[in-house]
This record gives structure tokens, sequence and C-alpha cells, in this order.
């Protein structure tokens, strides 16, 4: 008994945009990790997930300005 038989979802509305955030994360932490290899290991481990977050932050303004219209 299939209960989503009629069911039908459209992941590229989903998919696109998740992949753009792990790529914008992904870059903000690596041009952290550039330009702050010089910090105590503490301190780096510290600021890693901060710069993780403003890579969030850069995807998610244009995604709520309507870019995410784009992957519709």
């Amino acid at each position: 008994m299939n209960i989503f038989e009629g069911v039908t979802l459209n992941q590229w509305p989903f998919i696109g945009p998740l992949i753009i955030l792990i790529i914008t994360m992904l870059g903000t932490a690596v041009i952290y990790s550039i330009l702050f290899k010089w910090l105590p290991k503490k301190l780096y481990n510290l600021f890693l997930g901060p710069a993780a977050l403003v890579g969030f932050y850069i995807w998610a303004f244009p995604m709520n300005l309507g870019f995410h219209e784009f992957f519709k």
C-alpha cells in the first residue's frame, strides 16, 4: 500500500539552493583558513564556526531578495 502514489515533488527548488549554501559556507571557511592561519589554534578553531555562519548570511540575503525564484 503506497500512500504517496499520486504525490510528486520537484526536488530542484530545494537541491539547487542547498548546493549553493554548502559552497558558500565552505568558501568562507577556506578564505578564513587562508587569511587567519597565523592565529593561535584555540582562537582559530573558535572563530571557524562563525566564519562558516558568515557564509550562511551571504547565502541567505540573496535568497530572501528573490534569488530562490531562479530555481523554480
